[in-house]
């Protein structure tokens, strides 16, 4: 007898009234129970999954990149403007941004101070990202998240991990990211192709946990917020992250950065500029986007 069945050989006390067993009232076996924890999960693993897509195609539809900076400047849109720099032979569009409206990820590379990560669980993941900082080529051929725990886990990709730590940058959200060093080399995305969000929101999403996408072997459903939501809840110095598939579900190549983005240059001048924010734009062949605080005030209260 199961499934909620009611049992009709329990007799009614007649000195008190009560129930000579708790038979009568419907129960659940322990395989009802399993049934009733797997219907839950696929619930929830469906709705974390529509939530994921969802994030997915508004970001791509809503993200602005390299493409949309020069319509806005063939049409003379205010807030925006350009100019061109050469390093090492290469020219390198720059793009200001002094008040346009703009919305893409950005991924910091950083770990730069070995002293800080010596003979901690860190310190494999800080001599990938610097490995990575000091050459450009090393995000394709041996990428990492700065995750110590991807890397010693054993998560089959040998020490590659499969996902990146980004954060939500835009015009309501300008300084979403965590790293505010005016050396650091962020990675701008504008557009994720068929990539799966595993994670986002405003605060520390705890991607250093070592998540993966493969969700279905997972204990936990992650919390997906939308764009709207984080922009809505932004503060500064808060910050905010969204876990991305490092690799693209089709293709298996891994995401390449679109712009180079840079928030915190002191006087916005192309001569503040650091060699190795350079180097990464003329590897990839892609421009660099200078973020004008002053434009963005009314944001950071």
């Amino acid at each position: 007898m199961g499934n909620g069945e009611i049992s009709k050989e329990t007799t009614r006390n007649e000195d008190d009234g009560s129930w000579d067993s708790v038979a009568d009232v419907p129960f659940k076996t322990w395989a009802d129970e399993v049934e009733d924890k797997k219907v839950k999960r696929k619930e929830a693993l469906d709705s974390y999954r529509a939530a994921s897509e969802a994030f997915r195609m508004d970001f791509n539809e809503r993200a602005t990149g390299p493409e949309q900076f020069a319509e806005w400047i063939a049409s003379g849109e205010n807030g925006i403007s350009e100019e061109e720099i050469e390093f090492e032979g290469k020219k390198i569009k720059v793009y200001h941004l002094t008040g346009h409206e703009f919305l893409a990820l950005v991924h910091s590379i950083d770990y730069r101070k070995s002293s800080s990560y010596a003979g901690s669980s860190l310190s494999k993941a800080h001599e990938k990202s610097r490995a990575i900082r000091n050459n450009p080529n090393n995000w394709a051929t041996m990428p990492t998240e700065n995750n110590p725990r991807n890397v010693d886990n054993g998560l089959g990709k040998s020490d590659l991990a499969s996902n990146i730590s980004t954060s939500l940058a835009s015009d309501k959200a300008p300084f979403g990211y965590w790293v505010d060093d005016r050396d650091s080399i962020y990675y701008g995305f504008s557009n994720l192709g068929h990539r799966r969000i595993i994670t986002a929101g405003y605060g520390d999403r705890g991607v250093h946990q070592g998540w993966t996408s493969n969700i279905e072997n997972e204990e936990d459903v992650r919390t997906i917020q939308t764009i709207d939501e984080i922009e809505k809840n932004f503060k500064v110095g808060n910050g905010n992250e969204v876990a991305i598939d490092r690799y693209e579900e089709d293709s298996g190549q891994p995401i390449l950065p679109d712009f180079i983005y840079c928030p915190e240059l002191p006087t916005y001048s192309t001569d503040e500029l650091a060699d190795d924010q350079k180097r990464h734009a003329a590897y990839f062949n892609i421009p660099i986007v200078i973020l004008h605080r002053d434009a963005y005030d009314k944001y950071q209260g």
